[in-house]
């Protein structure tokens, strides 16, 4: 059988790696052949238009990294394309794979127990798909958890709140967000480093160049290096190791994993150097018009001079000389007050799948009702902690003062 899948409807030998709709749809392996050219474009064409926060995850550049990583291992990738069966016109792509996801059990902030679940990770969250195809949506979860019969969920990890209520219509099928909804960040970019700079008020450009400068003073002139090759992956790792953003064991794994995302064209990172010193490291990755940051890591001995802060707004700059990036996205968490400004909340849930008569399901919804009753214990907690805390405040207020009146001899 060749490794080329047809353009055109094929013969049944060849059309039997299908799981087809026999109405509308079908979905085919395209795993061997993602890189034919006929392919890649309609690729692009897609992603071009999505809607996804994380098409970086569904591009061909992330699932090309994903085979390098796995090549001469047992794959846990796999790339489906979704045709019409009227015409067989590509109306998606999936890229997926296998991984496996902790349900913890906590007891306050402290972990009981964690269950571990096998899960199909659906990369980019939001399936990469032709909005004007009635059904399709419904048509590939369906076949996904047919297809991966042995995993418990299928596992979206951003998904914005208003395309997860779609989620819930679908046939047999239950969604629960693990944790519930969650804000993350974003900063929209404007088009100059000028723009960016005139979103803060005087006194907090003032503020921000002061930081830099203090900085500089104590640590040595600054460096601003941007990480984008392969050959600039040991310096990165050094500045990782130093500022504790990597444990020195992982080196190999993280220097072939980061290394491989380069060679790709997907890495943007930073090394903030003053002196002879790596003072702090902003990692990151990059999509057509998304900056995603994971990770602002800095040396303890500078925190006091706001180092962090100032990493990223160097880096920030930088991005906007050298880039056209729409957003920057730093994930779920909210920003500090430095950026408040200039950051906006988006609503977003890790989202997974399940049948709905299964025992899957029975465990995702007592997970559901413990996590509920663990944030009332924590909330009843922090709200005993506060008015304690203001009792003994208001009886330190109230108290008598101690008699100091002299004594009669």
């Amino acid at each position: 059988m060749s490794e080329f899948a047809p353009s055109a409807p094929a013969p049944l030998l060849v059309r039997s790696r299908a799981m087809r709709c026999p109405d509308r749809y079908e979905l085919n392996v395209a795993t061997g052949y993602y890189d034919r050219p006929d392919i890649l474009d309609a690729w692009h064409r897609m992603l071009a238009v999505a809607t996804s926060p994380e098409t970086l995850y569904q591009s061909p550049q992330f699932f090309s990294h994903l085979i390098d990583m796995y090549r001469g291992q047992d794959a846990n990738c796999e790339l489906f394309i979704v045709r019409r069966s009227v015409d067989y016109a590509i109306v998606g792509f999936i890229p997926v794979r296998t991984i496996a996801c902790g349900l913890e059990f906590r007891v306050g902030p402290v972990p009981l127990f964690k269950r571990t679940m096998r899960a199909c990770q659906i990369l980019g969250s939001v399936p990469l798909l032709d909005p004007a195809e009635e059904g399709l949506a419904e048509f590939v979860i369906q076949q996904l958890l047919e297809r991966y019969a042995q995993c418990d969920v299928l596992y979206m990890q951003a998904v914005p709140e208003d395309a997860g209520a779609a989620l819930g219509g679908i046939a047999g099928v239950s969604a629960y967000v693990m944790n519930g909804w969650r804000a993350c960040h974003t900063q929209p970019l404007p088009d100059s480093v000028d723009g960016y700079l005139q979103k803060f008020s005087a006194k907090k450009r003032y503020n921000l160049s002061r930081q830099v400068r203090l900085l500089t003073e104590a640590a040595g002139a600054l460096q601003v290096l941007r990480i984008e090759q392969p050959g600039q992956i040991p310096a990165m790792l050094d500045a990782m190791i130093a500022t504790g953003a990597c444990p020195g064991a992982e080196r190999g794994a993280e220097q072939a994993r980061l290394e491989g995302l380069a060679r790709h064209g997907l890495l943007l990172s930073y090394v903030i150097r003053c002196g002879d010193e790596d003072v702090a490291v902003v990692y990151g990755s990059r999509s057509a018009s998304v900056w995603h940051v994971y990770k602002i890591a800095c040396l303890q001995k500078y925190l006091h001079l706001s180092v962090g802060t100032s990493a990223i707004h160097l880096a920030v700059q930088d991005v906007l000389a050298h880039f056209a990036f729409r957003d920057i996205d730093f994930g779920y968490g909210t920003p500090s007050a430095e950026f408040r400004s200039t950051h906006v909340l988006k609503t977003r849930g890790l989202v997974l799948l399940h049948r709905a008569r299964s025992l899957t399901a029975l465990s995702l919804k007592v997970h559901g009702m413990y996590d509920a009753m663990n944030d009332a214990l924590i909330r009843q907690v922090k709200r005993a902690q506060k008015w304690h805390a203001q009792r003994r405040q208001a009886t330190k207020k109230t108290s008598p003062k101690a008699d100091t009146a002299p004594t009669v001899s």
